[in-house]
């Protein structure tokens, strides 16, 4: 597992992508994209866009735009471990296994929610722990998406997201 990194040009509005290699593919967090976004995430090698919203976040414009852009898309509409309905875990542990396989496959894989990664990150540290990497090297590699990733949750909810890890069933 390492991290490399893909520069942008000087023209573009679209931020640097810092890839985490993981199994065979590759993954990053990202902010929400906008419309014009999609074909250069493509461009920078993104194979899959893996969107961590609910259908009142606009989840299915995010789908048809990337699904126009050439762009495989996952949906995964989880709202957070302490919300009044949290997703069941049974559909979390099988989108840990779903992004699991979409990166033995050897996926590029954009993973995002709104604009503070909250949620995305929680899901990549869990994505991490279901593939047994150790949580003190899983806090190293949120960290190399940037201070935000990982200074931003809390204890109580990277031990959730940990634990989610672990406990899915290997499918």
């Amino acid at each position: 597992m390492q991290k490399t990194e893909k520069k942008e040009d000087s023209t573009t509005a679209t931020p640097n992508i810092a890839w985490f290699s993981l199994r065979a593919g590759q993954i990053c967090l990202g902010k929400k994209p906008v419309e014009s976004d999609f074909e250069r995430l493509k461009s920078l090698g993104v194979t899959h866009i893996a969107t961590v919203q609910t259908s009142e976040e606009h989840a299915p414009i995010i789908r048809d735009r990337s699904l126009a852009a050439g762009l495989e898309w996952l949906w995964v509409p989880f709202m957070h471990p302490s919300s009044e309905s949290p997703t069941e875990d049974v559909h979390l542990h099988q989108y840990l296994h779903e992004l699991s396989q979409m990166l033995t496959e050897g996926a590029k894989i954009y993973l995002h929610c709104d604009g503070s990664q909250h949620r995305c990150s929680l899901l990549f540290y869990a994505l991490c722990h279901y593939c047994r990497i150790p949580s003190s090297s899983a806090y190293n590699a949120l960290h190399s998406f940037g201070a935000n990733a990982a200074n931003n949750l809390l204890r109580s909810e990277l031990t959730w997201a940990a634990e989610l890890g672990h406990i899915a069933p290997k499918m």
